[in-house]
């Protein structure tokens, strides 16, 4: 818990040395932020979806990741590797 502490300190720190830079790395953090949980939430949908086929999508922060980064192939790839697995 401390190391998570200090190296989130540094990077503050770090970024505020840099201001000019400071706005535009925090708002593409909360974009992203922003949609890895909506990612999750769509994950979620889809998951109660094919519940009721008796398919079982995993949600977790991997998951997440890669439908906010990869967007609608992202959700096919997931459904598709928890169906084939």
């Amino acid at each position: 818990m401390k190391l998570i502490i200090i190296g989130g300190s540094l990077v503050l720190l770090l970024l505020l040395m840099f201001r000019k830079s400071f706005s535009g790395v925090i708002e593409g953090l909360s974009i992203f932020l922003f949609r890895i949980g909506f990612s999750v939430l769509l994950l979620f949908g889809v998951h109660l979806l094919l519940g009721l086929a008796g398919y079982a999508i995993p949600i977790n922060l991997f998951t997440g990741t890669v439908v906010a980064v990869l967007g609608v192939p992202g959700i096919v790839s997931v459904v598709a590797i928890s169906i084939f697995i």
